[in-house]
């Protein structure tokens, strides 16, 4: 079946033969796959949001889904009036016509929409009892399409921008003089329908280039979120930069929110200081803020923890003996670690170092399982950028911080071993002082928070590996 597909449908008392491409992976190695419909925008087509998203078919060759691509009545969806075709009964008819094909997991069925797409997938989940989640992008809810109770509960993923002149972010009369509600009241108005705590949590992040501000509502019925985006100066499109990967990011919710069983995530950081966070708030390090970010990610039944073995002052020689004496479990799903500042600021042989730390990657991975996929290494800040180190010959401490890590990341590398690299960010220390902590020493908050926009998706990566 995958390739263009048929099925007919009345509109005006004519039957009319509408069109869906289907996208499956190029291998099918399982014997049933969730389902994902994809609907274009006004003016374009199902192939067309399929030719122009990569992403999308590496998700689908990935083995995640299988893609429908539904082409609209005069490519147009019918959210309010555009066009005579009843598209709600449009998508029924493909999903029955999916039913005798075990391929297709028809409990697992997801709507993504862009813009006008998106203004059929908000009504369709209100009107029909067909899909687990709901991506609207660039559109929120119409009033009318607000004031319908849906069936059943679903995660939904809303996506606006602060300068889209077409859906107005403060709701009003848009595109095809239709009577938008904004962006808030749209999310809230989900929220309620599901039973949702109406007080969110909310958090700033990064999309490639765009500033994005997140909500999300939990405690919400049958363990679903209600999640918005508003993207700064980002008019009426899902272009972010070429580094980012949308659909990635709203699978990944899809899969969060609608699994069976709950999950019970362990996390464990190795290091020094810089681990625990000196001299900033208990809940400010990068450990704990990778632990809050996967909160945010993961459903409200799962249950992610964090054991830290770190010490301010703490060389490779001590961190060894630490994990002697504390002797962590070996059931560990992550593990990062970041040790080597203590070495080079107290002049240790390099030697030490350099036997001392694959002994460590090789203790840090039996944590996990024995899994080596499952460790995270992360390069050493740079202290010659802050208050405390510019006048302690910053061009030798820059240059052995650049040894120490040039070694780790080689050994990384060279043993298939994942190493993000952050020393850049505190090198900005003396230029943005935002960046360095109180102390005028060590990282942070914020610099913590551009630790976590490199290491989260790592990190999930890694935590959806079997």
């Amino acid at each position: 079946m995958p390739g263009q597909n048929i099925v007919s449908q009345t509109i005006r008392g004519q039957l009319v033969d509408r069109t869906f491409l289907i996208r499956a992976p190029e291998e099918q190695t399982n014997n049933s796959y969730p389902v994902v419909f994809f609907f274009h925008g006004a003016g374009g087509s199902g192939e067309a949001v399929l030719s122009n998203n990569p992403d999308i078919s590496d998700l689908i060759d990935a083995g995640q889904f299988i893609g429908i691509f539904p082409d609209g009545y005069e490519q147009r969806w019918n959210v309010s009036g555009e066009t005579n075709a009843d598209d709600v009964a449009f998508v029924s008819l493909i999903i029955n016509s999916l039913d005798a094909d075990s391929s297709f997991n028809l409990d697992r069925v997801y709507g993504v929409g862009i813009s006008n797409g998106a203004g059929l997938v908000n009504k369709i989940a209100k009107e029909a009892s067909v899909f687990s989640g709901i991506a609207p992008l660039i559109s929120q809810q119409t009033v009318a399409t607000g004031e319908t109770v849906p069936s059943q509960a679903l995660s939904v993923f809303q996506v606006n921008g602060t300068d889209d002149e077409l859906v107005p972010l403060n709701g009003g009369i848009g595109v095809a003089d239709s009577d938008f509600m904004s962006a808030q009241d749209s999310a809230e108005n989900w929220a309620s329908n599901f039973n949702c705590e109406m007080t969110p949590s909310s958090r700033s992040t990064t999309w490639g280039e765009r500033s994005v501000e997140e909500v999300t509502f939990t405690g919400c019925l049958d363990n679903k979120k209600v999640r918005y985006f508003i993207a700064e100066d980002t008019g009426h499109s899902t272009e972010f930069g070429e580094d980012f990967d949308l659909y990635q990011l709203i699978w990944r919710f899809f899969r969060s929110t609608d699994r069976d069983d709950a999950l019970n995530l362990k996390l464990l950081s190795l290091g020094d200081s810089y681990t625990i966070g000196q001299g900033v708030c208990d809940t400010c390090s990068f450990p704990e803020q990778l632990k809050q970010s996967l909160v945010f990610e993961y459903s409200d039944r799962d249950t992610i923890s964090l054991q830290v073995i770190a010490e301010t002052g703490w060389t490779t020689t001590n961190l060894l003996s630490a994990i002697e004496s504390e002797a962590p479990a070996s059931d560990f799903d992550l593990v990062t670690l970041l040790i080597g500042v203590n070495n080079q600021s107290q002049s240790r042989p390099f030697e030490v170092y350099e036997t001392e730390f694959i002994e460590l990657v090789d203790r840090a991975i039996s944590f996990v399982g024995g899994d080596p996929s499952k460790l995270i290494a992360l390069s050493i800040p740079d202290y010659a950028y802050t208050p405390f180190g510019e006048f302690r010959e910053p061009t030798r401490i820059s240059a052995g911080i650049d040894l120490y890590n040039n070694f780790a990341r080689d050994y990384c590398e060279d043993n298939g071993l994942t190493y993000v690299y952050i020393t850049d960010i505190t090198r900005e220390g003396l230029e943005d002082p935002m960046l360095v902590a109180a102390d005028r020493l060590h990282p942070s908050t914020l610099a913590y928070s551009k630790f976590i926009e490199r290491l989260l998706p790592v990190a999930l990566n890694k935590l959806e590996q079997p």
